[in-house]
């Protein structure tokens, strides 16, 4: 399951990256930061990073649950599998989260004298 996870990372993210033709996936920074797909391999989660504010978080999010159906059909054509997964997009605040404790700590760093 790890290697289909990984592959479907990588697919998915060419697919963004090439095909994708949905004007709120285009211009906007996504990162796939993890798959996890189910043991009997009928879903995965694809948990999704958007460097953006909140609302433009959304509207990635809704675009690509409204294209799951084009997603799954070009993972058929590219993976040689029996089965391939349905796509459950997750969005994952976690790259966020960390680029806020790093500014944080500068302040706390910058506050004390320091640089970090």
């Amino acid at each position: 399951m790890e290697k289909v996870a990984d592959q479907l990372q990588v697919e998915v993210a060419d697919l963004l990256r090439r095909e994708i033709k949905h004007p709120a996936l285009t211009d906007v920074m996504i990162s796939i930061t993890h798959v996890e797909v189910s043991p009997d391999m009928s879903t995965a989660r694809i948990h999704v990073s958007v460097m953006d504010t909140p609302e433009a978080q959304r509207e990635v999010l809704e675009a690509l649950v409204r294209s799951e159906p084009f997603f799954h059909r070009s993972l058929v054509k590219r993976l040689h599998m029996r089965q391939i997964p349905r796509l459950h997009f997750i969005a994952d605040h976690s790259i966020a989260e960390a680029d806020r404790m790093t500014a944080l700590m500068r302040e706390v760093a910058h506050g004390e004298g320091r640089e970090l």
